[in-house]
């Protein structure tokens, strides 16, 4: 029913967790599933929790880069790299002992200033000025409105360092709130996945360390990512691209379907018993049949052909629905609903076929 070219089309885990798909296998629908289904949204909870860390990390060194507490050399290895590790707790130390705002220079730098000829080294404090005041110059455009008059260079350079220390606040509270939710022992929503060692040593880095950091988490992430990858993902992937109804839906209509059974057989026995001759009016038990037929295929595929090809929608919660607009995910559950609405109607017209043949004999 489905090409193996469609099973290589099928977004991957990865794609999710970014948000580069479309509904139904987007994130908003990966997460109902951890939380109804599968019962592990912490999982998820905490690898999304991470991510927002990273972006605050990301946001942080892009602030003290443009401060001047960062250089392009220190970049150039990634933001989470020693150097910029190293180089951030040093601020963050000299940041505790009130010392002036003014940017610091590494050990390498200053060394070379010092032992510089004077011309040159007033060409490199010329050079330095001019590339600082750029960047603040580029920070204060993109943080405001353009002013009539450029504000004094020291203003700026007092609202940058005040930004980056609210961002490094923001940074230190995010990582306390992942600790107390998810790492510390009876937590609302303690990581039973993780190793303990794992949390143990997350919880170590952080409350013997002082760290802040992504790079605490990494190991982490990584490791609940594979877990996903493995128990959740393809879970998610065949309610979602292979069926578009919930639970409490798929037991609502075996309910129904069952219910049109006996309706159904009833009135085609009912026929059979009061008389009524062969074929004629006993074919309209194909309509109560032919119901109960599909609602139990419904039940057992988790798949409604019906709100595929007219409506186009998936559920996500009862009765609460997406569109379809993931093409690869479309074109399966097209495939799936027309040979699963052949089949049903097939299986109506044999049982229909076979009580309107059976000779009446009225009781």
């Amino acid at each position: 029913m489905t090409s193996p070219s469609f099973h290589n089309e099928l977004p991957t885990l990865e794609q999710v967790l970014t948000r580069k798909t479309l509904p139904p296998v987007c994130l908003y629908n990966l997460y109902i599933i951890m939380r109804d289904r599968l019962h592990m949204e912490e999982v998820l909870d905490f690898y999304l929790d991470v991510q927002h860390h990273e972006l605050l990390w990301r946001r942080y060194v892009k602030t003290m880069r443009r401060s001047g507490y960062l250089t392009e050399e220190d970049l150039a290895d990634g933001i989470q790299s020693p150097r910029v590790l190293s180089r951030l707790s040093q601020v963050s130390s000299v940041d505790e002992k009130n010392r002036p705002t003014s940017s610091p220079l590494s050990s390498t730098a200053t060394l070379k200033k010092t032992l510089a000829p004077p011309g040159q080294l007033f060409q490199q404090q010329q050079q330095q000025q001019q590339q600082q005041q750029s960047r603040l110059e580029e920070d204060f455009l993109e943080d405001s409105f353009v002013p009539l008059e450029r504000p004094p260079l020291d203003q700026t350079r007092e609202r940058l360092h005040q930004k980056a220390m609210l961002n490094r606040q923001d940074l230190t509270d995010s990582a306390q709130r992942i600790l107390l939710k998810y790492l510390v022992p009876s937590a609302s929503k303690e990581l039973t996945q993780l190793p303990q060692e794992l949390k143990a040593n997350m919880r170590r880095q952080m409350e013997d360390g002082g760290r802040d950091d992504p790079l605490v988490f990494t190991d982490a992430k990584e490791y609940l990512f594979e877990y996903m990858r493995r128990s959740a993902f393809p879970k998610f992937l065949r309610l979602k691209v292979w069926g578009n109804l919930t639970l409490w839906q798929q037991m609502l209509r075996l309910v129904i379907g069952l219910i049109s059974l006996l309706v159904g057989l009833t009135v085609a026995f009912s026929l059979i018993f009061l008389g009524y001759p062969q074929w004629g009016v006993r074919f309209w038990t194909l309509l109560p049949l032919w119901i109960g037929v599909l609602n139990i295929s419904c039940f057992l595929t988790g798949l409604d052909p019906i709100w595929v090809l007219i409506f186009n929608v998936s559920e996500t919660t009862t009765f609460r629905f997406n569109k379809i607009r993931q093409s690869q995910v479309k074109r399966i559950l097209w495939s799936r609903s027309l040979w699963l609405l052949a089949i049903t109607i097939i299986i109506s017209i044999i049982l229909t076929i076979i009580f309107a043949g059976v000779p009446s004999k009225r009781l």
